[in-house]
């Protein structure tokens, strides 16, 4: 615990440069084993804890920090402009209109609100569920801060099964020991505040 604390408030030129880096998806085992200093092995690093930091940051985010497909069913409003559930939009691979395929060079797309917009002025005809878009949101890499809450999500769910649930203080007959997370608390606290003022989103 004492390495991971020293590892979590360590000046940026000493951080370990493999914090630094993006892997695929959220964190990795061995980012969290390397943030403890290895008091967690990466194989003590349970999958499930990874998908379970993952869908934390998005639920409370509102966003995903990967890329992924999505087919969406929408109803026309008769207006230029009609909006899809997930953003940023990193593509737009198909528009269907009433059945009807629309060239993807007739709309004009705002990649951050994920708004598309009919070009010449065209109308998105009223109708239900009568508007179809396969497309490709999120994000290619990983953005720093969150892999940084990841990792430390992920490292304090393994330090609590390895040491179980660390409690301010615990006695058993003569002996008390001292163990807390406050520190990593606080270290959370801090990337979730950078998170939201870098993606403008209240994750409180």
């Amino acid at each position: 615990m004492a390495t991971l604390v020293s590892s979590l408030f360590a000046p940026a030129a000493l951080v370990p440069p493999a914090i630094a880096t993006l892997p695929i998806g959220y964190t990795t085992a061995a980012l969290v084993s390397q943030l403890t200093g290895g008091e967690v092995l990466a194989s003590e690093v349970v999958p499930e804890w990874i998908q379970q930091a993952r869908e934390g940051i998005d639920r409370r985010s509102g966003l995903c920090f990967t890329s992924l497909n999505a087919v969406e069913t929408l109803d026309g409003n008769d207006l230029t402009t009609i909006f899809l559930d997930c953003f940023p939009i990193l593509e737009i691979l198909e528009v269907t209109v009433d059945g009807e395929d629309i060239p993807i060079s007739e709309v004009v797309l705002n990649r951050r609100t994920g708004s598309l917009r009919r070009c010449g002025g065209d109308l998105w005809p009223e109708g239900c569920q009568n508007i179809v878009v396969s497309y490709i949101h999120g994000y290619r890499l990983v953005p720093p801060v969150v892999q940084k809450i990841a990792t430390l999500l992920v490292a304090k769910a393994a330090l609590a099964a390895k040491h179980g649930y660390l409690i301010d203080s615990e006695s058993v007959g003569d002996f008390t020991q001292s163990r807390s997370f406050k520190k990593l608390n606080d270290e959370l606290d801090r990337a979730w505040e950078t998170l939201g003022r870098r993606f403008k989103i209240y994750t409180l």
